[in-house]
């Protein structure tokens, strides 16, 4: 289960329900290519399309993988993401309870109208996951009152040019929006290192199969350096074109 907190923050965030499904019909009629994979796996990804949106069932049907194996991986994740782009706009948004079902007679997916939406403007702020073969090495310093100076390591879900989610899983964060993080230490693989200041915005909390609870701080960057800027752009770049080679086959 996702629990969203303070979402006023987010400029990009959609939870209108008339907008939402007009957002999703804008990328079935222009035959937009959409990426789906299970969160936190963005390594097995397929390329498919928005095939029909059921009003009278509330779901989104969606084109299904030729690969079986990849089919029954995808609906039994918890969670599964969709990445794709209209018009030069990223749009971005996740669900559950993927199923199998058919349309005109031919297998597909299938997945209820979700619930909120994100939608990007701007090409700079389009986040990137980050495999976990090729983590970020991130460093968070923070205090607790009354405490010494504390340094926690946690794992960078995904990043932007505007910002990033972190994942603590053990809780060794503050969890609370509006908690900024100074002289963070982000190590980024065969680009360099920068040190940057994150405002927390947004509070995700998962709840994994074995019932442990994980949680996603969505932050934001804080009067980044044109220098650090850049090292994290080139490094977005870097991955976006090895991804999507992956993706071809090459």
């Amino acid at each position: 289960m996702i629990i969203p907190a303070d979402t006023d923050d987010d400029p990009f965030l959609i939870t209108s329900e008339l907008e939402i499904r007009s957002i999703l019909r804008s990328i079935q009629r222009n035959n937009a290519l959409v990426r789906m994979y299970a969160r936190g796996n963005p390594d097995q990804s397929i390329m498919t399309t928005i095939l029909e949106l059921d009003d009278s069932s509330g779901r989104v049907i969606v084109d299904n993988s030729p690969d079986e194996d990849l089919n029954t991986r995808l609906t039994r994740a918890p969670s599964i993401i969709f990445d794709t782009q209209v018009d030069h706009v990223n749009i971005h948004f996740s669900g559950g309870n993927l199923e199998r079902t058919t349309y005109e007679g031919a297998p597909a997916l299938a997945l209820p109208y979700p619930t909120a939406l994100r939608r990007i403007q701007r090409r700079e702020y389009y986040r990137v996951e980050i495999p976990l073969g090729e983590p970020i090495s991130c460093v968070v310093p923070y205090v607790e009152p009354g405490k010494p100076l504390r340094r926690a390591g946690v794992r960078v879900k995904d990043l932007s040019a505007g910002g990033l989610a972190l994942i603590d899983t053990d809780a060794q964060l503050p969890h609370q929006a509006g908690t900024n993080f100074d002289g963070v230490v982000l190590t980024l693989p065969e680009t360099g290192e920068v040190t940057v200041n994150l405002t927390v915005l947004r509070v995700h909390k998962h709840e994994l199969p074995n019932k442990k609870e994980v949680v996603e701080l969505g932050c934001k960057f804080v009067d980044l350096s044109r220098a650090d800027a850049t090292l994290i752009q080139h490094y977005i770049g870097r991955l976006e074109r090895r991804l999507n080679a992956k993706r071809r086959g090459f």
